[in-house]
């Protein structure tokens, strides 16, 4: 695992614990973070794309599992730590989850499914989200909307990538410009 890798994740459990032990109170730290993503990504444009576009996915998605009450927050819909900790997951696709993006889908479903929930149910622990009970239900219900969601964003990745590529000038252009002309 390259350290940028190592970096990114660490990074990423960094803001988790701040969000789920601080809330509100680590709004800065957490934002600091998240820039800090940013910053030292390899592939900027992208990853700000991503950003924007799966940010809203996730949101969208986030917002209709209140209103089915199969999660709750203290604050309706969600707090902002959450906004900043769905920032900071966006900005692991391309470095450190960025093995998810090479799976099959239905492989990114179930890896998705299985691991997403636990997240959130530690998050219940801290008494920071509330889950739908049984949590039998709530693994099986969210882990799969969740893992259908998370497979739309990285699409969405890959869409982003090629569209970004297909537009890029190639390094060497100006040695083929003087022959076009």
């Amino acid at each position: 695992m390259a350290l940028r890798s190592i970096i990114n994740f660490v990074l990423f459990q960094g803001v988790w614990f701040l969000a789920l032990l601080l809330e509100n109170k680590a709004l800065l730290p957490t934002f600091g973070i998240v820039i800090l993503m940013l910053f030292l990504s390899q592939q900027k444009k992208q990853d700000m794309f991503l950003l924007v576009i799966g940010l809203c996915i996730a949101l969208v998605f986030e917002f209709v599992m209140v209103k089915f009450e199969l999660l709750g927050f203290k604050t309706y819909p969600f707090p902002l730590w959450f906004v900043l900790l769905w920032s900071a997951l966006i900005l692991t696709i391309n470095t450190s989850m960025q093995f998810l993006t090479r799976l099959p889908w239905y492989v990114s479903l179930f890896v998705c499914a299985l691991f997403a929930p636990a997240s959130y149910w530690a998050g219940a622990r801290f008494d920071v989200i509330t889950v739908a009970q049984p949590i039998w239900f709530f693994w099986l219900a969210y882990g799969l909307s969740w893992g259908v969601m998370f497979n739309c964003i990285l699409v969405t990745n890959k869409l982003i990538k090629s569209k970004i590529n297909s537009t890029a000038i190639p390094p060497d252009a100006e040695k083929y410009s003087s022959i076009v002309k």
